[in-house]
């Protein structure tokens, strides 16, 4: 649905999500002058870097083939991963809502991502954190971290002019969401995690007892 044939009601909210967008924007540039300048936008593109689903694919795929012994973690985030592509990618070829501009130094922008809703970046760093928190990360020092590159990650995609604030909420939902999906429903067990991540490596479990 192209943002000019949506019906009214949700035309009037659209519209008070690009004057609200506009408004936090200019209140944080007006607040905090320095976030407007050359070092702070590299340091939100690290961030956008950071969450792309293409570093965060090919992680996973490396770890695949070099660390046999994690399989369970590494095919179930592997799923996740796919998970969050799928029904990001879905939404926003259905929304095709435009972003708030337009620009030329996204990182691998392509197909269905060049529309806004939701954030991918925000679902996909909530993902992460829910499925790190529940499977390896429970150190009080890595946390903290870990909550701020999320809080980071989504904040950024507001002031680069990437996402609307109802773009990157409701890719927060989705990431939880998506989450859920994975960790009720979807949740390979460690037997069948050896299978998909022999398979993908094409190599024999040299850690299987059996």
């Amino acid at each position: 649905m192209g943002e000019d044939r949506v019906p009214v009601g949700i035309r009037k909210i659209l519209d008070w999500d690009v004057r609200a967008t506009k408004n936090a924007v200019d209140w944080a540039f007006t607040k905090y002058p320095s976030s407007t300048s050359s070092n702070a936008k590299a340091y939100m593109k690290i961030l956008e870097i950071s969450c792309h689903g293409i570093p965060w694919f090919a992680i996973t795929m490396i770890s695949i083939y070099l660390i046999p012994s994690a399989r369970e973690f590494q095919v179930n985030l592997l799923m996740g991963l796919i998970l969050d592509v799928i029904l990001v990618a879905l939404t926003k070829a259905i929304s095709r809502r435009n972003r708030p501009s337009v620009s030329n130094d996204m990182f691998f922008t392509h197909g269905p991502d060049k529309f806004s809703f939701p954030s991918g970046h925000a679902s996909r760093s909530v993902l992460l954190l829910l499925f790190l928190t529940h499977t390896i990360i429970d150190s009080m020092i890595i946390l903290p971290i870990l909550y701020l590159w999320v809080v980071a990650v989504c904040i950024s995609r507001v002031l680069l002019r990437r996402h609307h604030l109802l773009d990157v909420a409701f890719g927060v939902i989705y990431g939880v969401i998506e989450f859920y999906i994975l960790w009720i429903l979807l949740w390979a067990s460690q037997s069948t995690s050896r299978t998909i991540g022999n398979w993908i490596a094409g190599a024999e479990d040299e850690f299987d007892g059996s």
